[in-house]
């Protein structure tokens, strides 16, 4: 084995302490590339991370740090098949996790490849060294560096440095990589909650915001008195959650009402003529050592409904007020005993009147009554 001496080591110390703080600063691996670069006196370093099927390159997840991306596009569409040294990065078969240009071929051969004469030569680079980070049978991808044709091969004492890098090298790209996957799927969800018809609500168990897509952000403003005309600066803003809201979860964890948690729901109006009706369900998980519920909370804005209005049905119908507002509240998706507990009458009186309803508008049932409710826009204030 050869001896390291003194700079090695200082070299190795400082690449361990490069990955400890790419973890717990939360950097990127491309920082450890450069480093790589001067402790290794190489003249590029490329991350490359093979596709689920081991016969490509993952373009999206692989980078270059000093020569022209084009170059690296150039080998994932085409000279990755002519590379002597792919299938040794790439195999998981194989055992070694380092390894150089001149273990697979000799550069007396390599240079009488397409692949050197078309792809390496143009960027003046011939001499290689591969790091594999291969963990718990899941290859992460290969780190690969570079010297020009004037440069001195890589040698033993550069294959035993690797050595010693590899397995902080492994964790912290399987770390960043998590991290990476965690971040793309949180992306993935906010943007479904953004893109829904509702206003979305998370509250952790001391009722404080995890998430609120732009709707509910609408709601919690104006609900807590915010000025229209200030209400396009605030809306990025930390939103407060209205005390209505923060009461409505403490009444439904109050104690002595039995260890099932029930979803609760209300109908509130707030300044600028906006009606909404909010929906409330708590989750319990003690499986993540949770002892108080979080709440999911729904709000869905009920434009220009009011028990006062014009009929939200077309007149010929002919409904009462009444049968109006058990349509409306059966529309929005209210359970029988839920009407009741609104309009304080019997669930056995909400459900005449929704056959009354239904025998007038000629429809089937709570589905077709939702589609038929005619909603209109309310007036700004």
């Amino acid at each position: 084995m050869y001896r390291l001496d003194n700079k090695d080591y200082h070299d190795v110390l400082n690449l361990i302490n490069c990955c400890i703080s790419c973890l717990t600063s939360g950097g990127k691996t491309k920082d450890i590339l450069i480093e790589m670069l001067k402790s290794f006196e190489a003249d590029e370093a490329v991350f490359l991370s093979a596709n689920n099927d081991y016969d490509g390159v993952d373009l999206g997840s692989s980078y270059t740090l000093c020569r022209d991306r084009a170059y690296l596009i150039q080998y994932a569409d085409y000279f990755w098949r002519y590379d002597p040294l792919y299938n040794m990065q790439f195999c998981p078969t194989f055992n070694n996790t380092v390894f150089k240009t001149d273990d697979v071929i000799s550069y007396s051969q390599m240079v009488k490849l397409e692949y050197y004469n078309s792809f390496l030569r143009p960027q003046n680079l011939l001499r290689e060294l591969i790091i594999r980070l291969y963990s718990e049978g899941n290859l992460l991808g290969a780190i690969s560096l570079h010297r020009c044709k004037e440069r001195p091969n890589f040698d033993k004492r550069d294959i035993q440095k690797a050595s010693i890098l590899v397995p902080y090298l492994i964790k912290t790209f399987d770390i960043v990589n998590r991290f990476s996957l965690i971040d793309e799927e949180r992306v993935l969800f906010e943007e479904w909650m953004e893109s829904c018809s509702e206003g979305i609500i998370l509250l952790d168990s001391g009722f404080r915001s995890l998430y609120c897509n732009s709707k509910a952000k609408l709601f919690c403003l104006l609900a807590c008195g915010m000025d229209k005309r200030v209400l396009d600066n605030a809306i990025s803003e930390e939103i407060l959650i209205p005390t209505v809201m923060i009461q409505d979860c403490k009444n439904l964890t109050r104690p002595g009402e039995g260890n099932s948690l029930l979803n609760s729901n209300r109908i509130v109006n707030i300044s600028h003529n906006k009606r909404y009706y909010i929906q409330y369900f708590p989750i319990l998980s003690p499986s993540l050592g949770l002892t108080k519920p979080r709440f999911i909370i729904f709000l869905k804005e009920l434009t220009g409904y009011s028990e006062d209005t014009e009929e939200i049905l077309p007149k010929e119908h002919k409904l009462s007020r009444r049968e109006e507002s058990i349509a409306q509240y059966a529309a929005i998706g209210l359970t029988n005993k839920q009407i009741a507990e609104k309009l304080c009458i019997s669930p056995f009186t909400v459900q005449n009147h929704l056959k009354s309803v239904f025998q007038k508008t000629g429809l089937d049932n709570r589905t077709q009554l939702a589609n038929f409710v005619k909603y209109t826009d309310s007036p700004s204030s």
